[in-house]
């Protein structure tokens, strides 16, 4: 089994933790995703560095203390891996091509249509999945190149590397 999605709810409105648990309630109790919530930016920076397996972040723009679009560029300075999209009743073009400058994978407008939503965040959660094999897969041909370069000159292992077909 594979471990839940980790999500990271950041709105500053009391009712959209209670509104997100009752619509993901299903994909909670079997084990799908696992929530995690804030009420302002500088709070849901402190939660990311508690947990930094945090794979996705639903965020609001208009918070106090630290709004969405600076925890955008926050999380963007830090390159932060985690992904991001905006639930905001602000969906006004000059938001909108702020949030995606500053990294945002989508934006769902207020009032939220759940099934919008729902399917928001599963292709989200798609493409992080498809970045982190891409990941694991440079990763892996690194080592390859690294034990090939202990037995082979360089010049070799760089035109094996070069080569699409096997040999």
């Amino acid at each position: 089994m594979t471990s839940p999605a980790k999500i990271l709810g950041v709105d500053d409105e009391a009712d959209f933790e209670l509104l997100i648990r009752q619509r993901f309630r299903r994909q909670i109790r079997d084990g799908e995703f696992t929530f995690r919530f804030a009420h302002h930016g500088k709070e849901a920076l402190d939660v990311l560095a508690a947990e930094p397996d945090i794979d996705l972040v639903l965020l609001d723009i208009n918070m106090p203390v630290m709004d969405g679009l600076t925890l955008l560029n926050e999380l963007r300075e830090r390159q932060s891996p985690v992904r991001a999209i905006i639930v905001s009743a602000y969906g006004d073009m000059t938001n909108l091509r702020t949030a995606m400058n500053r990294g945002a994978f989508d934006f769902v407008t207020k009032p939220v249509d759940l099934n919008d939503l729902e399917i928001t965040v599963r292709k989200a959660l798609t493409d992080i999945a498809k970045l982190r094999e891409i990941e694991r897969l440079h990763a892996a041909a690194e080592r390859a190149r690294g034990n090939l370069s202990r037995y082979f000159s360089p010049n070799v292992v760089e035109m094996l590397a070069a080569q699409d077909a096997p040999l």
